[in-house]
């Protein structure tokens, strides 16, 4: 017995001895205690100290904040007006708006759209279960696309021609944290955030297509919650109340995009969405100059110090993604700003620059794989594109981009990346044109100019009075060239 207690105490002391040897976790500040000075200014020199050190952690903080957030804003502004009845593209929230022509110079719903293919667009909300997209059987359709994105403008997945064919079926829009089970056939798509954007686009080969064709498959993409999928009960979205906060957005993007009114709607963006993986101690950073889901952001409660540096955040971080915009492309070839592998589109990762630019370049831009574009910016003397000069732009036989979809030219007026009424009612021309007329030798001349040229009528594009920019979209395309800057459509050159 005396043995055994003997043994008991040595293993007991063993134990203590150990746990004394084992360091005790050290457990960081909770969020809530993360230090965020609240200054006034003051004569005292440690006041003044005091005061530039917090303008100058709020000025850091603050324009980070608006790069990550300014997609996710511009996607929350789009949605405002999408879910406003009085609106001409409204569409009740978790459904489609199916546009019934392609865009013109009315279509304001976001910058530098396609004129060759129809729009479906639907903000989603997959907080309470998933969403159904079905997809209907779309036969011999040339190019079709659903581009879902997250709150970010990150996108998530294209279910399109390219990835799943043109056979009929049915997609799950699923959100973080959902642990249901979905029914057989049905196929998985994860979104990292609970609201999210889907941009269908269904191209029309002419206007006997579009209308014999075209809209009829286009109304069969269908969404419905998960619930209503399965009980087989016919399903109407819902309109959301006039004081629902997400109707409750500056519908002008400069206006929303200058004022500290930018992070208050950033605060419900994020609050709506969540946080995508890996990004807690970034909001944990934003959290100090009160951006975050939960936080009343109100330019009138904060301090000096920081509502100084805030507006100048604002500023200098509107300015910044205006500047990524404009130089999204680097590697300018002929006159066109043409790709390269490491400047993305479509999908960005932790590059939160690019995606800010490329959110005001072209909101919704879609990945390499479904279409690769380039933007004419100069002519052959490097001089920017006037409308109120004339050009043209030369294609030689076989200098075409290599695609097996289709190939497009779009002009967009500047600033303001849009269409513009013209007399022709005309903004793209595009490979599938049957009314093109190419020379003898196989070649083609797209003349851009605010008159018709007489007796060429079918080859004009007319141009805006001012400044403009040109796109080619270059969808499926299969030259490896394209992908890496290494092919440009012709230079643009002008008619003196």
């Amino acid at each position: 017995m005396g043995f055994r207690l003997s043994a008991l105490a040595l293993l007991c002391a063993a134990n203590l001895a150990n746990a004394a040897e084992q360091p005790h976790p050290i457990q960081p500040p909770p969020v809530e205690l993360i230090r965020a000075d609240r200054v006034e200014p003051g004569e005292r020199p440690a006041q003044k100290v005091l005061y530039r050190a917090r303008q100058l952690d709020a000025y850091s903080i603050g324009v980070q904040a608006y790069v990550y957030g300014w997609p996710a804003v511009e996607n929350y502004r789009v949605c405002s007006r999408l879910l406003d009845p009085a609106f001409r593209h409204h569409a009740p929230l978790n459904s489609f708006r199916h546009e019934t022509g392609p865009a013109d110079d009315q279509y304001k719903l976001f910058v530098t759209p396609n004129g060759d293919l129809l729009y479906s667009q639907a903000c989603l909300d997959l907080s309470q279960e998933p969403l159904v997209l079905h997809v209907p059987d779309t036969g011999d359709m040339r190019y079709w696309t659903a581009q879902v994105t997250d709150a970010y403008t990150e996108t998530v997945a294209n279910i399109s021609k390219r990835s799943v064919g043109n056979r009929a079926g049915d997609y799950a829009l699923v959100g973080p944290g959902w642990k249901g089970e979905l029914p057989k056939g049905v196929t998985a798509v994860p979104v990292a955030t609970h609201t999210g954007f889907i941009l269908l686009r269904t191209f029309f080969e002419d206007r006997q297509d579009l209308e014999k064709r075209t809209r009829v498959v286009q109304r069969q993409f269908t969404l419905e919650p998960l619930s209503a999928y399965v009980s087989g009960k016919d399903w109407k979205a819902p309109e959301l109340p006039a004081d629902d906060r997400r109707r409750a957005v500056p519908a002008d993007e400069q206006a929303l995009s200058t004022s500290l009114e930018f992070f208050r709607i950033l605060n419900r963006a994020m609050a709506d969405a969540g946080p995508r993986p890996g990004e807690e101690a970034l909001w944990a950073m934003f959290r100090r100059i009160g951006v975050g889901p939960g936080l009343p952001f109100d330019p009138e409660k904060l301090d000096s110090a920081t509502r100084e540096a805030l507006q100048k955040a604002v500023a200098d971080g509107w300015q910044l993604v205006q500047d990524r915009s404009a130089t999204a492309r680097t590697k300018v070839v002929n006159g066109w700003g043409v790709p390269q592998p490491d400047q993305p589109v479509g999908a960005f990762g932790y590059d939160y620059l690019q995606r800010a630019g490329l959110a005001h370049r072209g909101i919704y831009s879609n990945t390499a794989d479904e279409y690769a574009a380039m933007a004419g910016i100069a002519d052959t003397e490097a001089r920017p594109l006037d409308g109120n000069q004339r050009y043209v732009l030369h294609f030689a036989k076989g200098d075409f981009p290599k695609v097996e979809a289709y190939w497009g030219l779009t002009i967009y007026r500047l600033p303001e990346r849009l269409f513009y009424p013209n007399p022709a009612s005309r903004w793209t021309l595009n490979s599938v044109d049957k009314g093109l007329q190419y020379n003898p030798d196989g070649s083609l001349d797209v003349l851009i100019q605010r008159e018709a040229p007489a007796g060429r009528e079918a080859n004009w594009l007319p141009s805006p009075d001012g400044p403009f920019q040109l796109i080619v979209r270059a969808y499926r395309a299969e030259d490896p060239a394209i992908f890496v800057g290494d092919w440009a459509p012709p230079a643009i050159r002008r008619i003196d």
